[in-house]
């Protein structure tokens, strides 16, 4: 009877949502306070109903109390294990596709305004003082006025989104001193008055498909591991930790409790984060547009050439799927990608590329920390017009980049042939000056809807191809799998035959020297046990010694005399 809802409260004999939040409004409605506010208080969560993430998510430690268990911008196993359940989970339709909606469900919990951390109006505060922020996505900017309006939850019009608990029980929460007083009218000040969850203004989430929805994930890690987890905790995600030499206790449960284990069904991945430099106006901007574009973007007419000057590192994510050998085939599907029957997988592999405007002084110090620690392939754009442009990239490699970082040459603006010709044009500059480094060719690229930026066959092509030529710039070598890298490191081969020599070098100074002691070796024993029969048979076998010794060298045939007048013949090996 205390139910305020028509909704069921025990389905198969376990609580529903609805019942779970019934059983605080028996607790309020008995003015019995202090239990709801203990419950609170127990999960993290303030006076003003926030919930507080603990040291201990956002700077983990392993057992030893140094670092953690896996490298700190990647995402963990158990962290992936999470977003593919999350997925599945809130794939309403289960077509494989994140929808609006669902994604607001998802991230129904997060605080206001309720939207993904990537989002442009939640970005720059989550992200604040961070090396860069993810870009927005040029749909994003189209579809603010095509965007359709969010499921209004109001009393009127009731739709599928999450009502707010309190203010459906009809209840006024008054506490006495001892207990904190919470405002509802204040909670939804910064949302649309139709929605009461959405910003008055902003854009709504775009759909997403699973390699789209794991890509951003990647990205804002790479941005910011600390802050990333600290969103995966309010999701309901607690990192396991393992402790070496104790028994592992049993793992705490998400607050998201997975419908089902999905992963078997997930896609294995590699990723890549690449920092991409050049001069101002080179068309880095519209470069990283024409990657991401894909056949959405062309239904609502976004030009990838529609840019703006960029003022601060923003960082995007892309994928490509390349195809390896596969040593035990399968049929089974891995998500949406199956083994081929020509014997090849596909995996992903997720590219975070971080667009740095040129600067000086403070910022390039910063850049250049940048690529000593988070970065794994340099893409260096210029323009094929313009010789400074390719003269500044060149300054960039010599000055900021060591010898063993990975890096590849863009040529952006290549739709205009009358600036390829010639060889003192900067892209013939540019081959010759990769040929002399034992670097890949520079790539010629443009954002133009000729190239990059169309919605035909052959662009999507070209797409395939620029973005499969970054990955294997910086993946590993694997033969065993068909994976061969690229040039992408100064003089490498060369390095490697050198390498490979001096090894062959010392493996031959070895087996020269165990040669030659074990020679020694058995000459000595030979020559301790031959019968010598004359009186100074101790120093006939010296003798023998030496002159065994003489003849390795070159020495034999000669004969040597002992001191009481006894010769003995000296052997010698060919």
């Amino acid at each position: 009877k205390n139910n305020p809802t028509t909704d069921a409260v025990i389905r198969e004999g376990k609580f529903t949502v609805a019942g779970f939040l019934a059983i605080f409004d028996v607790f309020i409605s008995q003015n019995r306070l202090e239990v709801p506010w203990r419950i609170l208080r127990t999960f993290g969560y303030d006076d003003d109903l926030n919930l507080e993430i603990p040291d201990s998510v956002t700077w983990p430690l392993s057992s030893d109390g140094v670092s953690f268990d896996h490298p700190s911008w990647s995402l963990s196993l158990s962290s992936r294990k999470f977003l593919t359940t999350i997925f599945h989970q809130f794939d309403s339709d289960k077509d494989g596709v994140l929808s609006t909606e669902d994604i607001l469900a998802i991230f129904s919990v997060m605080p206001e305004p309720s939207l993904p951390p990537w989002h442009p109006l939640r970005a720059k505060e989550v992200f604040r003082g961070c090396f860069s922020l993810p870009m927005l996505d040029p749909l994003d900017v189209s579809s603010r006025s095509t965007s359709p309006s969010p499921p209004s939850t109001n009393d009127s019009s009731p739709g599928p989104g999450p009502v707010d608990p309190l203010s459906a029980s009809e209840i006024t929460i008054c506490s006495g001193t001892s207990l904190p007083s919470v405002d509802i009218s204040k909670r939804s000040s910064n949302t649309d008055s139709s929605s009461g969850r959405l910003p008055a203004v902003g854009t709504l989430p775009q759909p997403l498909v699973f390699l789209d929805w794991m890509g951003y994930w990647h990205m804002i890690n790479a941005i910011s591991p600390s802050r990333t987890r600290a969103e995966l905790f309010r999701l309901g995600h607690v990192e396991a930790k393992s402790v070496s030499g104790r028994k592992k206790k049993s793992k705490k449960k998400a607050a998201l409790a997975p419908a089902a284990d999905y992963s078997s069904v997930m896609i294995p991945s590699k990723e890549i984060r690449a920092l991409v430099l050049g001069s101002r106006g080179c068309g880095k901007t519209a470069l990283l547009n024409a990657l991401r574009f894909s056949m959405d973007d062309a239904v609502v007419d976004v030009n990838p050439l529609d840019t703006q000057r960029t003022t601060k590192p923003g960082s995007c994510c892309v994928h490509v799927r390349t195809k390896k050998k596969d040593t035990s085939p399968k049929k089974a599907t891995i998500g949406d990608i199956e083994s081929n029957s020509d014997g090849k997988e596909e995996f992903v592999t997720h590219l975070i590329l971080t667009e740095v405007p040129q600067s000086g002084g403070r910022r390039a110090e910063q850049v250049k920390a940048e690529l000593e620690d988070n970065c794994d392939l340099v893409v260096l754009t210029f323009d094929c017009g313009s010789q400074s442009s390719l003269l500044h990239a060149q300054d960039l490699e010599e000055s900021m980049l060591t010898d063993d970082m990975p890096r590849v040459y863009v040529a952006t603006k290549a739709d205009d042939n009358d600036t390829l010709v010639g060889d003192s044009s900067p892209v013939a500059i540019a081959r010759r000056h990769c040929a002399n480094s034992d670097l890949e060719p520079p790539l010629l690229t443009s954002a133009a809807a000729s190239m990059l930026g169309g919605t035909d066959a052959a662009s999507v092509r070209q797409r395939d191809n620029v973005l499969e030529h970054l990955a294997l710039c910086a993946l590993e070598d694997d033969p065993d799998n068909g994976i061969a890298r690229l040039r992408s490191t100064p003089h490498a081969e060369q390095k490697r035959r050198e390498a490979a020599r001096r090894k062959r070098i010392m493996w031959l100074g070895g087996f020269v020297c165990v040669s030659v002691a074990v020679a020694l070796g058995v000459g000595a024993l030979l020559g301790s046990r031959k019968d010598d029969k004359s009186t100074g048979s101790a120093k006939s076998e010296r003798s023998l010694s030496v002159g065994w010794f003489k003849g390795l060298f070159g020495g034999g045939g000669n004969t040597g005399s002992t001191s009481d007048g006894a010769t003995v013949a000296s052997t010698s090996f060919e």
